[in-house]
């Protein structure tokens, strides 16, 4: 009986040590199993303790420019007084070269001028002779009418106080536009007066009317150049600033 618990103690030995044995030969020990899995899990590096990893430098947004908007730049004008005083001289000056214009085609006599001539106040001589036409073709009168038709809405209160207006598209007048325009007209316009004036001792005769139409255009291009001086042109645009 004793050797028969010996034969199966023997047995359960030897089969217990060939599964352990077939286990470790077919690679199925849990330890390695373990072990397999943990070298296999990737691992992050550990960062030492007071070093900070360098981040990438941001990159600057970058946005487009905006096309510059039509905005309207308020100015400074002239007193009132003094845009009412260059309206009433502007129709004056109309009103003198229309009449000329008129007279140089209906009879060449003009009210209050001397109807004999010879003297110094000759009306009569000074608008037929030869220097009242440019170039042989515009009579001066019709060109002192059309010169005065452009002035009088430049001189009026509303240029005066012209802010700025689009017109289509992009293309737009500002204040500063407007008073340029002025300002360059009255310029050309004292020089014709200056050519006028050279022509009439030239004819040895003065026309009442004709000067006239000098004082009025002297006195206007005095304004303008006082005006631009005391209160400016306008400020430029924004697209011509950068520029």
């Amino acid at each position: 009986m004793a050797s028969s618990k010996a034969r199966s103690g023997n047995r359960s030995a030897s089969g217990s040590g060939g599964r352990s044995a077939g286990a470790r030969q077919n690679g199925k020990n849990p330890g390695s199993r373990t072990a397999a899995a943990v070298s296999a899990t990737p691992t992050s590096p550990r960062k030492s303790a007071g070093v900070t990893a360098p981040r990438p430098p941001k990159r600057a947004a970058v946005t487009p420019e905006p096309e510059p908007a039509f905005e309207p730049v308020a100015r400074t004008a002239p007193p009132f007084w003094l845009q009412v005083t260059s309206t009433v001289l502007a129709v004056l000056g109309l009103a003198i070269s229309a009449y000329e214009t008129y007279a140089h085609y209906n009879g060449n006599h003009l009210l209050g001028c001397p109807s004999k001539g010879g003297g110094t106040f000759d009306c009569a001589a000074v608008i037929t002779s030869s220097q009242s036409m440019v170039f042989n073709v515009f009579p001066v009168a019709v060109l002192g009418l059309a010169f005065y038709v452009v002035a009088v809405p430049l001189f009026s209160p509303w240029a005066w106080q012209f802010e700025g207006i689009r017109l289509f598209g992009t293309v737009s007048i500002g204040a500063r536009d407007l008073n340029i325009i002025r300002l360059g007209s009255m310029i050309v316009g004292m020089g014709f007066v200056m050519y006028l004036i050279y022509a009439e001792f030239q004819i040895n005769a003065i026309c009442e009317y004709c000067t006239g139409v000098h004082i009025v255009t002297f006195l206007l291009f005095c304004i303008t150049v006082i005006s631009a001086a005391l209160w400016g042109l306008g400020q430029r645009k924004a697209s011509a600033a950068r520029s």
